[in-house]
């Protein structure tokens, strides 16, 4: 982790200017500390020093749009601000005191900025390192060569750097770019060598740093379907509006990308081959389709990525997002063109016959399998006394959430044998058998009396 952000997690004091949306900010800085809060995000609370602004609650002050800092170990501007809050005290021995909590830090920020009347703090470029990611990209940043002796024993072993040649593809006004970052780091006999997957969003004009994060995550909830694991960020870097050529890029941290549910953890090597690859997307575009599929369907990409980013999830939530994923999607379809094939009911099975035979081989028979998955999404939904067992809404809400996926994903560009491959590696044999032998024998009282 970079020294500085490593200050500002672990706690450090310093001056703190918060920075209006218009850039203006106070010439004299508030006093304070910094650090990673329990809640995962970045705390800061700084002494209340104006007399004026003791008299206010901190209710009553407008939230920052960010706040540039000053510490010893160097200086960074705070954004996505999500919290304002503080304390007021007139009289006795307690102190007046603001509290703020954010989500983003970006480092080295230059401080002469804070010379003129109103700051930058806009963002140009961000780029997140994926550690563990090479195989599903499909670029090679790093390649070791070991020569051996006659008797077997290794005799050299040569460490081959190369930022691979990117790969770029246009997303609207922003530019996403995949390719490789490497660093090496000479520690006496304990030399440092990284060399993650980049992946990072342009602008030719400097923009809020908000809309690079939710680019950066939706790219992230792809990349951990295709490892079946949260993939978390490990590192960053990005260029400032304000200054565009530095000599030494600052680097980020973001609490979305770096910090995964603890129940689920979270994977930074890459163990065993991906669900799928970038390949069978066609490369940066079918990423970039998947971005943009967020904005026409919402909550589809939501049912199939947060529960990656969130723990603590029933089966009966699972499978309550997941229908309606599938509701929204199909209305949403049917507002755009209309399709023929949206107006089969239940919305399972229009699905299940719109991804076809990868998904209708997966589960033996899609219309009895689609009864029952919208019949037992009906009986949760509309019965209280409803209870089917776990086991089987598991395996129809985790099926259910396949065919949500499949489907998503081949609007991104995925072959129908790229599909094929993704439903048998996601959970392997036993979740298809399952399936099936639910399809074929399902228990009486599984599902109610309406299907849909």
């Amino acid at each position: 982790m970079d020294k500085e952000i490593q200050a500002l997690m672990s706690g450090t004091v310093g001056f703190f200017w918060p920075i209006s949306e218009d850039g203006r900010f106070n010439e004299e800085p508030e006093r304070g500390f910094v650090s990673k809060g329990d809640s995962g995000r970045l705390e800061i609370r700084t002494l209340n020093e104006d007399a004026q602004m003791s008299l206010l609650f901190p209710s009553q002050r407008a939230r920052p749009h960010a706040i540039v800092c000053v510490f010893p170990e160097g200086s960074a501007v705070i954004l996505n601000i999500s919290r304002q809050g503080g304390t007021t005290n007139i009289g006795g021995r307690k102190a007046s005191a603001f509290e703020y909590g954010a989500r983003t830090v970006i480092t080295r920020f230059p401080v002469e900025e804070l010379d003129g009347e109103t700051v930058n703090v806009r963002v140009k470029e961000l780029s997140a390192h994926f550690p563990g990611v090479s195989k599903w990209a499909g670029l090679k940043v790093s390649e070791v060569k070991r020569e051996r002796n006659p008797d077997g024993r290794a005799r050299t072993a040569t460490v081959h750097l190369k930022s691979p040649e990117q790969i770029v593809a246009e997303l609207g006004s922003l530019t996403l770019v995949i390719g490789g970052h490497w660093e090496v780091a000479e520690n006496d006999d304990r030399p440092l060598i990284y060399a993650p997957v980049s992946i990072g969003v342009k602008a030719k004009r400097a923009r809020d740093v908000s809309e690079m994060i939710t680019v950066l995550s939706r790219v992230q909830g792809l990349i951990n379907i295709a490892h079946d694991s949260f993939m978390a960020v490990d590192g960053g870097r990005a260029v400032l509006g304000a200054e565009d050529d530095p000599a030494q890029y600052p680097s980020f941290w973001n609490d979305a990308l770096m910090d995964g549910p603890p129940s689920r953890g979270k994977r930074k090597g890459g163990v065993g081959f991906p669900l799928f690859t970038l390949a069978d997307l066609k490369g940066a575009r079918g990423v970039s389709r998947w971005v943009r599929l967020y904005d026409k369907y919402p909550s589809a990409l939501d049912a199939v990525v947060t529960p990656y980013r969130f723990s603590g999830m029933t089966w009966h939530s699972y499978m309550r997002d997941t229908a309606v994923g599938i509701e929204r999607l199909i209305a949403q379809c049917k507002k755009e063109s209309r399709p023929s094939w949206a107006n089969e009911k239940p919305q399972s099975l229009a699905l299940a016959k719109r991804v076809g035979t990868p998904f209708v081989d997966f589960v033996g028979d899609e219309s009895v399998w689609a009864s029952l998955f919208w019949g037992v999404y009906n009986g949760i939904k509309h019965q209280a006394s409803y209870d089917p067992d776990p086991r089987d809404l598991a395996t129809l809400a985790l099926s259910g959430n396949l065919l949500l996926t499949a489907y998503l994903l081949q609007r991104c560009g995925m072959s129908k044998a790229g599909l094929d491959r993704l439903l048998n590696r996601r959970v392997g044999y036993q979740l298809r058998d399952r399936v099936r032998e639910l399809v074929q024998n399902p228990p009486k009282n599984l599902k109610p009396k309406s299907s849909y």
